[in-house]
C-alpha cells in the first residue's frame, strides 16, 4: 500500500466513528486503535518534510477530507524546539511517529475572585516515544505544552476534529496564565495527500 492508501483506509475507520459515538472522549477512544495502526506505517512522511527548522517547529497539512471533517498534520520537532502552553477547543490525538517529547498536561481551574482570571495547574510531565499515543479534548482534557528536549528530531502526527491550522483557540503564557487568541497556519495550504 501507500502512503496515501494508508491514509484513506484511516478516513473510512475514523467516519464510521465519528457515525458512532457520542462524545469527544468516546472518539478519540474509539479512533486510538486505528490511529496505532496508522503511525505504525514506514514511509508516511516524505523525507523533504523531514527537515526542522532552526527556531520553531514545522506544522505541515499530511491530508483533510474535503468537508473538514477532521485534518491530519505532522509536526517536526528539531532540538529544542517547544510549543507554549495552549488549548485546542476540539478533539485530537498526538502520535510519535520518529523520536520523542515531552508533554505537559495542564488543568485549568477559575478564580473564585474573577472568571476572567485563570489559573493553570500541572497534571503531569511524561516523555512520549515513537508509537506512544496522548489525547486531547475539551473542557477537561484540552491543555498542554509540548517540547523536544532531546538531541535528535521529533516528527509527530496529529489528527484533529477540524482543520487545526484553520482553528481559533488559545495560548497561555506562563506563570500569569495570559491568555491569548491564537491560529497556527500550516506551511502549505494543499495536503500532502489528497
Amino acid at each position: 500500500m501507500t502512503a496515501i492508501n494508508h491514509f484513506q483506509a484511516f478516513e473510512k475507520s475514523v467516519r464510521k466513528v465519528l457515525q458512532e459515538a457520542k462524545t469527544e472522549k468516546e472518539i478519540v477512544t474509539q479512533i486510538t486503535p486505528y490511529f496505532q495502526l496508522l503511525i505504525e506505517k514506514e514511509g508516511l512522511i516524505p523525507e523533504s518534510y523531514k527537515k526542522p527548522k532552526q527556531d520553531k517547529y514545522r506544522q505541515y497539512l499530511l491530508y483533510k477530507p474535503q468537508d473538514e471533517e477532521f485534518s491530519i498534520v505532522l509536526f517536526v520537532w528539531g532540538p529544542g524546539h517547544t510549543a507554549p502552553i495552549h488549548d485546542h477547543l476540539v478533539w485530537g490525538l498526538v502520535g510519535v511517529y520518529e523520536g520523542a517529547i515531552e508533554e505537559t498536561r495542564y488543568k485549568k481551574t477559575l478564580s473564585d475572585q474573577s472568571p476572567d482570571d485563570v489559573h493553570l495547574e500541572v497534571i503531569n510531565t511524561v516523555t512520549a516515544k515513537k508509537s506512544d499515543i496522548s489525547f486531547v479534548y475539551p473542557p477537561n482534557a484540552d491543555i498542554h505544552s509540548v517540547r523536544n528536549p532531546y538531541k535528535d528530531t521529533a516528527i509527530t502526527i496529529h489528527i484533529y476534529g477540524t482543520d487545526i491550522g484553520k482553528q481559533k483557540r488559545n495560548s497561555y503564557q506562563k506563570e500569569t496564565y495570559a491568555v491569548n487568541p491564537i491560529v497556527t497556519p500550516h506551511e502549505n495550504e494543499v495536503p500532502i495527500y489528497q
